[in-house]
């Protein structure tokens, strides 16, 4: 019985057999094997010692192996890039639509350490024919000036600190908000006579419903080329009569009706009183507080003529959201919708 034991527990033993390495000195293979480790510790704690952190620069190394830094960044060279496009505006060319067609938030900015300059390229949407197309402008990298604008494009003369903030909104500088909650106030400034001027005082009505809650629509009329034109044939008096009635009408609550009349019968040149009157009767207006505006009308005018030119409109149609944001009328929504962002 303790034999059958003994060779029971004899099988569950292994049993291991150490060789040794008669060819290494008499060391067995395990013993060279953690030798061998021991080595390559050592060797990697050597290399780690001796270890330099690489660094990496952006724009390269300068001529005493420091990191080329521009003076400026990429988000100050955008703003400038901005401002440039905002000047274009007052171009008397079909470069002005450059303003409210970039998508400045999707330039490509880069420096050139050789020549210390910024290259931003800026792509637009041709209104014309709905293609996208690019800007490529060239800035100084010491002071953020414009160096070169693209081939055959020309510089803006007027230079202004606004900006282009976003596509088809463009920031007045110097101006504040004017509220810092909705209903926020909205203008439309335009002259009667100016091309698109009747089309945007519609299209601003219907921004009014749609949005009746957001902001507060109100109108402004100026007398600029357009209408000092017309002086000549109407006189002064007939041809400024029309933005009389539209400064009175815009106060009152019929003032949709008045101009959907308005729009059929107007072809673009003054319209005589008994014309005027008899629309604003049938379009429903209060009659009497008509009446006391129209006796106010020139005073109302000028201020409203003060107005843009606080603004510095320069064209007309033109949209202000919130007193600090400029559009046309194709881009007043996007003016108003950045608005109403940056007050939530």
């Amino acid at each position: 019985m303790d034999g059958k034991k003994a060779k029971q527990k004899n099988e569950k033993e292994p049993v291991f057999l150490v060789k040794s390495a008669s060819k290494h000195g008499g060391l067995d293979y395990l013993h060279i094997g953690l030798i061998a480790l021991v080595i390559v510790l050592i060797a990697l704690s050597f290399s780690l010692a001796n270890f330099k952190s690489v660094i990496v620069c952006q724009y390269g190394i300068s001529s005493n192996s420091t990191c080329i830094t521009p003076k400026y960044n990429q988000s100050q060279v955008l703003k400038a890039a901005g401002r440039e496009l905002a000047n274009y505006q007052y171009i008397n060319s079909s470069l002005s639509i450059l303003t409210y067609y970039s998508y400045l938030n999707r330039s490509k900015v880069s420096y050139q350490p050789a020549t210390n300059t910024w290259s931003v390229i800026v792509p637009y949407r041709d209104p014309f024919t709905n293609s996208t197309l690019n800007i490529s402008m060239e800035f100084y990298g010491s002071n953020l000036s414009l160096e070169t604008p693209f081939i055959q494009m020309v510089r803006p003369k007027t230079v202004t600190n606004n900006t282009v903030i976003a596509q088809g909104v463009v920031g007045i500088s110097g101006k504040t908000t004017c509220v810092a909650s909705a209903p926020e106030p909205v203008y439309l400034i335009a002259d009667p006579y100016a091309p698109g001027a009747i089309s945007s005082i519609l299209q601003a009505i219907n921004i009014s419903k749609t949005h009746s809650n957001e902001i507060n629509m109100s109108y402004k009329f100026v007398f600029s080329g357009y209408s000092i034109g017309k002086y000549k044939n109407y006189g002064e008096e007939q041809t400024q009569l029309l933005g009389a009635y539209l400064a009175c009408g815009s106060s009152q609550s019929e003032f949709p009706q008045f101009m959907d009349t308005l729009n059929t019968v107007y072809d673009g040149s003054p319209l005589p009183n008994d014309t005027l009157y008899s629309m604003a009767q049938a379009s429903g207006f209060n009659m009497s507080s008509f009446g006391n505006c129209m006796a106010s009308a020139p005073a109302t005018l000028l201020r409203q003529e003060q107005l843009a030119s606080f603004y510095n409109v320069t064209f007309t149609p033109v949209f202000i959201a919130n007193c600090k944001y400029e559009a046309i009328p194709a881009t007043a929504l996007d003016a108003i919708n950045y608005s109403l962002e940056q007050l939530k």
